[in-house]
């Protein structure tokens, strides 16, 4: 799935000017830290150099990820038009410009990022973007408090393969303390990501959620979540 043109054209911006090159070897180093899902306490995405490199790396694989997802919700689900949305782990914004690219009507957006170089990163690319109004907010969700009024559409791609693994209760009930209608999850495309998805899946359950994809059942709960396994 390609990204949408103007990001695209964002992005093209963002890297004008610099050799891929130069961005090898800080791409290579980032792409292991993710694939190796290492918990060190450092943030994945600590300097402009490999917010870069993510840009140039990683950005087209989440992106195309996260819009699938969704894409499956609206599928499943052709009548929900959401309104608001939260993103926890926001990046660089991925998953505004898909639920943008996916649901035109969407008006407004809080997202969370722990990485101050990502959010700049973000707010950079939106600039002149035909997006939905966006409140950006720095928080760690692994230690601080996820302050928000229940959302229509509640996102967290590739976050809970970064939480050490007794953090991840609080946080998925944080979320669905948050989400007013649906929950997406997006986790790697590897056994421990199944894993993870699948630990999420019982607790969110056992909290009277009703999985729309990608095993539906018969709960009746009001509330719905969607997982997704993406890219490694």
């Amino acid at each position: 799935m390609e990204l949408p043109p103007l990001l695209r054209e964002a992005v093209d911006r963002a890297l004008n000017g610099i050799p891929l090159a130069e961005l090898a070897a800080t791409a290579a180093a980032l792409s292991q830290r993710y694939r190796e899902e290492r918990r060190d306490g450092a943030l994945h995405v600590g300097s402009r150099q490999d917010a870069l490199a993510y840009l140039a790396v990683r950005l087209p694989a989440t992106y195309a990820a996260v819009r699938a997802s969704f894409a499956a919700v609206a599928a499943a689900r052709p009548d929900f038009t959401p309104r608001t949305a939260l993103d926890v782990g926001a990046g660089p914004g991925t998953a505004l410009w898909a639920a943008a690219d996916c649901w035109p009507d969407l008006a407004e957006a809080l997202l969370v990022e722990a990485s101050p170089v990502f959010r700049a990163c973000g707010e950079a690319l939106a600039v002149g973007a035909d997006l939905p109004r966006s409140i950006w907010r720095n928080a760690d969700v692994a230690r601080d408090v996820i302050d928000s009024e229940p959302r229509d559409l509640v996102a967290m791609a590739y976050v809970l393969n970064e939480l050490a693994p007794e953090a991840r209760p609080r946080v998925l009930d944080q979320l669905w303390r948050a989400t007013a209608d649906t929950l997406v999850i997006v986790e790697p495309g590897t056994p421990g990501g199944w894993q993870r998805i699948l630990a999420a899946r019982r607790q969110l359950v056992e909290s009277g959620a009703h999985v729309i994809a990608p095993c539906p059942h018969d709960s009746r709960g009001k509330r719905s979540l969607r997982f997704a396994e993406g890219a490694p």
